[in-house]
């Protein structure tokens, strides 16, 4: 069944994927937005969307003002405008247009999102937060153990910080000395993330993903949320934690119900790896960043069911509540790459390359013109699952990884695979050599080996690159070779019968070694390939099976 739209809803974002929760040839949906060649690319054509150009791209609230956003906006009959993020600016811009604005109030998000705020907003609820105390911040005592640390205004990655000494603690005193401070014990353990839609007196709960947070080298900062993948879940929660989870979501919506709330809400939530239990983290009193996406999951899976958009566009209108669920799905994520650099500029062209290329593996990447320091840079959006595990991407994950490394290091993605690939397993008792990598901050596991040069046999080339990389002389192996292909390139990892010498890193990697684009030959127990980022993902259940 088609959606359809009783009135016409105006949605002004400053980027225009936040927008994409409806197709944009639904009738009666309107787009206003910045012009950037991404936005065009989507828009051309389509006379419902507005798209501004300027120098720099213009936040919500310039949007709102600027000249043709206001005849643009006089042409449709009764218009309601949606945003992103309502404030107390935006209410007013429309007050004084005269524009209905579908968005809760301001005052009611900023109370449910800020730290110190919302634990008297919870109430009782504030039984699901972990053990936190609210206080001055001369008055916080260093008691030896890391905690985390949060002014009032905390969202996404920035005022949140993990104290883990007395110095960290003795510089925030010293720069915000009587600002109030929420301290909260330090939990280890997957983060997980909802939306859901408070439709009148209902809640409905969307389908719970992993949150990527803090992950290398896709953001510098630790508690940076840079994704969503909502395969993992499935893997790593029990049906009790499900069930547990979502009771949270239909408690703290209910509260949210009864304080006036309309539409969307996110929670936050992290599982102690300890002891398996579920703990509040963050609401999100506005429309998620996955919205938008979920919902393009969603529509994928079922052209007849209602996705969190369209629940989130009915409740605001206050049509009657006849769908208890959403559409469930239990695969897809999206990763964003933030920028790292202010100094270092972006070859664009080579960007540009590399997304067509990469684009050919079936995945969606939206380029962004931001140049300022951890925002927004390329959104990567999957059908399938990236993640293996917390914090350690699966294969698809890892050629996004190299991907975005071969963007941040300004190289054609296509050189990379250019050449098969041999590589050596090479075991010592119950250890193996592996070369670790470190490239912008990112750390990861490989093979010793290199690319079979022209005129090279593979047993030739293989001998040739261990030799050069470590100094080893070995004995090949009778065994047949585990072939993996990677983007049309063939990897040849070889088992090695024997070695004679000490594994000492020579060759280009040490006259190529640096901080920035590190390597280190290592002995790693091969009883913890399963807990570190060893690529590629699909040979680490090869290496050993007999």
């Amino acid at each position: 069944m088609k959606f359809t739209l009783n009135k016409p809803v105006i949605y002004v974002a400053r980027d225009l994927e936040r927008t994409l929760g409806l197709p944009v040839t639904t009738k009666g949906y309107y787009i206003i937005s910045n012009y950037t060649a991404f936005a065009n690319s989507l828009a051309k054509g389509h006379k419902n969307v507005l798209l501004i150009k300027n120098t720099e791209l213009l936040d919500t609230r310039e949007l709102l003002v600027h000249a043709k956003t206001i005849n643009f906006i006089k042409k449709i009959k009764n218009p309601q405008v949606l945003v992103f993020k309502n404030t107390l600016a935006i209410e007013k811009i429309c007050q004084e247009n005269g524009w209905s604005l579908l968005n809760p109030s301001a005052g009611l998000a900023s109370e449910v999102e800020e730290k110190i705020t919302q634990v008297q907003w919870l109430g009782n609820l504030k039984k699901y937060l972990p053990p936190f105390e609210v206080k001055i911040a001369n008055d916080v005592k260093w008691t030896g153990k890391k905690f985390i640390l949060q002014f009032n205004r905390a969202h996404t990655g920035s005022g949140t910080i993990l104290v883990e000494n007395k110095e960290q603690l003795v510089e925030v005193q010293t720069k915000f000395p009587n600002r109030e401070v929420r301290i909260t014990k330090f939990i280890s353990g997957p983060m997980l993330t909802n939306n859901n839609v408070v439709w009148g007196n209902k809640v409905l709960c969307g389908n719970i993903s992993y949150q990527i947070t803090g992950l290398k080298p896709f953001t510098g900062l630790p508690f940076a949320t840079v994704g969503n993948d909502w395969a993992l879940p499935h893997k790593i929660l029990s049906s009790t934690q499900k069930k547990e989870y979502a009771k949270m979501a239909q408690e703290i919506g209910i509260k949210m119900s009864e304080s006036g709330w309309k539409g969307l809400f996110g929670i936050d939530v992290i599982c102690d790896e300890k002891t398996g239990k579920l703990y509040l983290i963050e609401i999100n009193a506005r429309q998620p960043a996955s919205t938008s996406f979920e919902s393009i999951l969603q529509s994928i899976k079922s052209a007849s069911g209602t996705t969190i958009f369209q629940a989130h566009l009915l409740a605001l209108f206050g049509e009657k509540n006849t769908n208890d669920n959403l559409v469930t799905i239990n695969d897809g994520a999206q990763i964003v790459q933030k920028i790292l650099s202010e100094k270092k500029p972006i070859n664009k062209k080579v960007l540009l390359l590399n997304i067509e290329e990469f684009c050919k593996n079936g995945l969606n990447i939206v380029y962004y013109e931001n140049y300022k320091l951890e925002s927004d840079w390329l959104r990567i959006q999957s059908k399938k699952g990236v993640m293996e595990k917390p914090g350690i991407t699966n294969s698809l994950g890892q050629d996004i990884v190299f991907f975005v490394l071969a963007n941040l290091s300004g190289k054609r993605l296509s050189k990379r695979y250019a050449s098969d690939r041999v590589a050596a397993i090479i075991t010592k008792n119950t250890k193996i050599l592996l070369m670790k990598r470190t490239r912008f901050n990112k750390e990861y596991f490989v093979l010793p080996g290199g690319t079979v040069e022209s005129g090279e046999s593979l047993l030739q080339a293989l001998n040739r690159e261990i030799d050069e990389e470590t100094g080893l002389k070995i004995i090949v192996s009778k065994r047949k070779p585990i072939i993996i292909k990677i983007s049309g390139r063939k990897e040849y990892h070889f088992y090695i019968n024997s070695f004679k010498g000490e594994a000492v890193l020579g060759g280009e990697e040490k006259e190529k070694n640096s901080m920035e684009n590190n390597y280190q030959l290592i002995w790693e127990d091969i009883s913890n390939l399963k807990n570190i980022d060893f690529y590629p993902a699909s040979l680490k259940d090869k290496i050993f099976k007999k």
